[in-house]
């Protein structure tokens, strides 16, 4: 049976001023639009001061599109920034997970959030890293997925709008890891002037992403965007091909850049391994494999594809299928210009899809929480194991307190010692359920692999 015909006003439909629900339906066939029940209001901004809201800033809806099913879900910008929360990442996980099991003819996130929700900051960040992990499963598992920017996408999101098969931006949007703001906070005007719009831009504006070839630019008008989706689910192809080509599409952006691995103490999981690659940041002992840790070092993007480059080169091609432990310290993800022209986000979200085609092979994944759990750095790589394991002394940063105090309004130093949603320990990570178990050795036989 033919869709029924799309009304004028649902051709004419500009998506950056639409609400949530409308952007869907402006997108369904005429009448196909099947709405999720709300997500649930967040129980935790209202502490804040912050009104809760039922969809908690996000809308799912069961559609057909050109007579396809496909699930969709728009994010809201008006509401705190189209911040991921805890119940808006719980309701995007589900989503992902019903189409994976429906095997739906494709995934549609219409993007436009700032990232986590740091008044969540621990239960925003697992959710949102669930969402990732059940995303790049159902790309595995060929279901094509299609990112489309709405409005502008920074923060972990980016790293999820990058997780897609295909990405396309509007005109006038944004998209980045570490947002202006960020930018000048942390290294000065210098490095980019946030109130100068030409400056942020040329860095994260959509024209700016897609003459780079990070992102296609879509016209801000329902059909053009329905005939972008329905075209890019076509053209969907193997996701091992699929991780393969975008492994080279971004060895070329690196170029001649070099990783740097600083150096570490050597954990007892390390006892009798040995790098296997020149950088040393694959390890490997007759049990399993091994990350090094990047201690007290943010990842810029040669050294994610460096690690991404190594588990490609050697344990996917393991036919052992030895376990993988992946070993998180780091300083976080690299916040300066030069890391966002060359769109971290990307960076990290290739090394989450290598980590999900291990999955897909059957080999185990196991994370294990040394040092710093940081921000993206963190959920696009430990966070993303079926099983994390950390020692006691762990910690896990959504972001510096500094920020945290600017966002939530809050003298937060205290709070990240003792607040079970913005504390740093990872006892209170373990309390919301992103802990397998807290081990007071870093040993294999206390990750069950001895």
């Amino acid at each position: 049976m033919s869709p029924s015909p799309r009304s004028p006003a649902q051709q004419r439909t500009a998506l950056c001023t639409a609400s949530a629900q409308v952007r869907i339906t402006a997108l369904a066939d005429a009448g196909s639009a099947e709405f999720f029940p709300p997500a649930g209001a967040s129980p935790h901004v209202g502490r804040f001061g912050i009104a809760a809201r039922d969809d908690d800033g996000i809308a799912i809806a069961r559609v057909r599109l050109h007579g396809e099913p496909m699930l969709v879900a728009a994010q809201d910008e008006h509401y705190l920034a189209g911040s991921v929360g805890e119940m808006h990442g719980k309701a995007l996980h589900a989503m992902l997970e019903a189409a994976r099991r429906e095997r739906a003819a494709g995934i549609v996130l219409l993007a436009a959030s700032g990232g986590v929700r740091l008044h969540e900051a621990n239960a925003a960040e697992l959710a949102l890293a669930r969402a990732l992990t059940a995303l790049l499963d159902a790309r595995a598992q060929g279901v094509p997925v299609m990112v489309i920017g709405v409005a502008s996408v920074f923060g972990g999101t980016s790293v999820l709008a990058s997780a897609a098969d295909r990405l396309a931006l509007l005109p006038g949007t944004r998209i980045g890891l570490s947002g202006p703001r960020v930018l000048e906070s942390v290294h000065g005007k210098w490095e980019l002037d946030a109130d100068d719009a030409r400056d942020v831009d040329a860095v994260f504006g959509a024209s700016a992403r897609n003459a780079s070839g990070v992102a296609e630019l879509v016209a801000d008008d329902a059909d053009a965007v329905r005939a972008w989706i329905a075209r890019a689910a076509r053209e969907h192809y193997d996701f091992a091909a699929s991780v393969a080509e975008m492994h080279a599409r971004l060895a070329v952006r690196v170029g001649a850049a070099t990783s740097h691995a600083p150096p570490f103490d050597l954990l007892p999981c390390f006892e009798g391994a040995a790098p296997v690659d020149n950088q040393g940041r694959l390890w490997r002992r007759a049990e399993c494999w091994l990350t090094r840790p990047n201690h007290d070092a943010a990842l810029g993007p040669a050294d994610a594809h460096a690690l991404s480059g190594a588990l490609l080169a050697h344990v996917a091609t393991d036919g052992l299928r030895a376990p993988v432990v992946l070993v998180e310290d780091s300083a976080g993800h690299a916040v300066s210009r030069a890391a966002e022209m060359q769109f971290m986000s990307q960076f990290l979200a290739h090394h989450a899809a290598v980590l999900a085609l291990l999955r897909a092979r059957g080999t185990r994944l196991v994370g294990l929480l040394a040092g710093v759990g940081h921000s993206a750095a963190f959920f696009a790589n430990a966070l993303q194991a079926p099983q994390l394991y950390a020692l006691p002394q762990a910690r896990v940063v959504a972001m510096e307190p500094q920020a945290l105090a600017r966002i939530t309004g809050l003298p937060v130093h205290a709070l990240v010692v003792d607040d079970p949603l913005l504390g740093q320990s990872v006892r209170h990570f373990a309390a919301q359920g992103g802990v397998t178990a807290v081990i007071e050795e870093a040993s294999l036989e206390a990750m069950g692999l001895g």
